[in-house]
């Protein structure tokens, strides 16, 4: 390694520590993230953020094949419209009761869907297993993104692509959905600073959006939406 390289590793190691930094400063996440609180948000009737895949997802992903992991899909919407696309689909998620309503829903779809009630902090990542990773709405504590993402990012093939959405800091004032708590929203740099290296961005932009997935997420919502592409490897 250069001098120049080990200079822009320590000059981004330090742009993560003061983000860290800043984000224990905000008021610190008061959301309960165990399973059970998933599994009583799953076991109404129907589906909480409806059957439809996110829009954003289905904007970006197009009919193709190979595997794809979908981490915290719940009640499998975006999952099951992938494995309908083509792709062999995993899903790793908290809830067992979203697991149930995954199978329902890819049995009425005529796909099948890989479910396993996993969590992103214990889950062992395999280095080039998927072609794509897509997400939406996948939102943890500041600390455990800036370790556990850039593991599960590490699971994508060279070439593979990462898209996903999540919202925005500024999402706070809005009543369209999301967590309120800004330990858990994003800053597109602070996110890019974490996961980047090694990918090509495609796309990273904080955008004003319509949402009309359920009465969960309705309405005009502040989003970081995402798709880069692991760069591959120079012969």
């Amino acid at each position: 390694m250069t001098y120049f390289q080990s200079f822009q590793v320590i000059v981004k190691l330090s742009r993560m520590l003061d983000s860290s930094n800043s984000r224990r400063s905000r008021k610190m996440s008061n959301v309960k993230f165990g399973a059970e609180a998933w599994n009583a948000r799953f076991s109404g009737e129907g589906w909480a953020y409806g059957k439809e895949p996110n829009a954003w997802l289905a904007e970006r992903i197009k009919p193709g094949s190979g595997k794809a992991l979908v981490p915290a899909d719940g009640e499998g919407r975006n999952a099951v419209w992938i494995a309908s696309q083509g792709y062999d689909t995993t899903v790793f998620d908290l809830s067992d009761v979203g697991r149930d309503k995954c199978a329902l829903l890819a049995s009425q779809k005529g796909v099948v869907v890989d479910y396993q009630v996993d969590d992103l902090e214990t889950r062992n990542f395999s280095p080039g297993q998927y072609d794509l990773i897509a997400c939406s709405w996948f939102h943890v504590p500041w600390s455990m993104f800036c370790q556990h993402y850039p593991r599960m990012l590490s699971s994508l093939k060279p070439g593979g692509e990462f898209i996903c959405e999540g919202y925005h800091t500024t999402q706070m004032e809005m009543t369209s959905g999301g967590p309120k708590s800004l330990d858990l929203l994003w800053e597109l740099d602070e996110v890019m600073d974490v996961i980047s290296d090694g990918f090509t961005t495609i796309h990273a932009a904080v955008e004003t959006v319509e949402l009309d997935e359920s009465d969960l997420h309705r309405g005009r919502a502040h989003v970081v939406r995402l798709h880069l592409a692991k760069r591959k490897h120079r012969k």
